[in-house]
Formats: C-alpha cells, structure tokens, sequence
C-alpha cells in the first residue's frame, strides 16, 4: 500500500481553507452552528439533527439552510482570487 503524503503547499493551502471556515462559523448562531457541524461534518440526517437539538425536522433543515446559506457568503470571497 502506498502513502502519499500531502506536499508543504497542499497541506498550507488546507490549513488555511479551514481557518476560513472556522471563521466562517464563528458569527452564527449556536443552534446554527451545531447543525452545520452535525450536517457537514458529522454526516447526520436532518431528522438526526433535530432530534439531537430538539427541533421538529422542519426546523432542522431551516437551521441547515440558513447556516450553509451563511458559511457560503463569508467564503465567497475565497472564490475570487
């Protein structure tokens, strides 16, 4: 089996994507935030989610929506460069 290590250039490039995104989550919501992490990160059903914080499935998805909604206006000026 073989590894392939990242390049120095590669693994900077990640770095700094994730420090954008971890910005980006800072000014949302703490209902917000934990959906994304859950959603994105965690891979859970919307229906998870709600269950996890509480919220009908309906108010899962809208917490989903509206942070993803969020995170991709504070990103889009990675895309400009």
């Amino acid at each position: 089996m073989t590894s392939v290590t990242p390049s120095p250039v590669r693994r900077l490039l990640s770095r700094e994507i994730q420090e954008h995104v971890q910005a980006a989550l800072e000014p949302l919501s703490p209902q917000e935030r934990a959906a994304f992490v859950l959603r994105h990160y965690e891979g859970l059903s919307t229906a998870e989610i709600g269950r996890l914080l509480g919220l009908s499935i309906g108010a899962s998805k809208h917490s989903v929506f509206r942070a993803v909604r969020k995170v991709r206006k504070a990103l889009e000026p990675l895309l400009d460069r």
